[in-house]
Parts: C-alpha cells; structure tokens; sequence
C-alpha cells in the first residue's frame, strides 16, 4: 500500500478498550503498528510505531487538547508518540515528546 491510499483511522472508530472498527472488523491496536504522520512525528523517528499501552486519558489531561472538551477515553503510546482518540471532536490527537538529541550517541 502506498502512502496515497494509506487507510486513516478515525477518532470514532476506536473504543475504549483499543480495538479499532474497521469495515466490519474488529483490530486490537496493543501490540500492532500504527502509521505516524509525518507532520507530527520527528524525522528520525519511524513511521511505524508499535502501540505498547493504552492508558486512561484522564490520567494525563483534563481537558480535549482539540476541542476542550472534558477528556474521556483512552491514551494509546507508542516509544515516541502519544495517541489520544477524542470522540469529542471525532479527532485524533497526536502528542510527540520533545527530545534533547544531546542524549543520542551512535554505537
């Protein structure tokens, strides 16, 4: 699959347990690779990421970084990126932590 028809997951698509609703399927997002936008995730980092934990959003915001909506539902974290489906805006919000690239040595 190229990048021009790569299949975009939807905010609404994910429930609270982490399985994403896809045409009549139903995919557990723990333990799979999701694709990062380039816009969001920094060059060095791959464009595919393994979802390592699903957390409660709750315990990292209160309030839709979108929309500022009460925040319900479920944070998904890869090694690099944080994925928040807010069903509030039907949004997905993409978090990167920033990195001092001092602390990065080639072996």
């Amino acid at each position: 699959m190229n990048k021009d028809s790569a299949i975009a997951i939807r905010a609404s698509e994910v429930d609270g347990e982490g399985v994403w609703h896809w045409g009549g399927k139903q995919i557990p997002l723990l333990g799979n690779h999701v694709p990062i936008p380039d816009k969001v995730r920094l060059s060095m980092d791959p464009e595919r990421q393994e979802v390592l934990a699903i957390l409660d959003a709750s315990d990292w915001f209160e309030d839709c970084p979108s929309c500022g909506a009460e925040t319900k539902g479920i944070l998904m974290v890869t090694e690099y990126t944080k994925i928040f489906p807010a069903h509030c805006c039907d949004k997905m919000v993409w978090m990167t932590d920033e990195r001092d690239y001092s602390e990065i040595y080639e072996a």
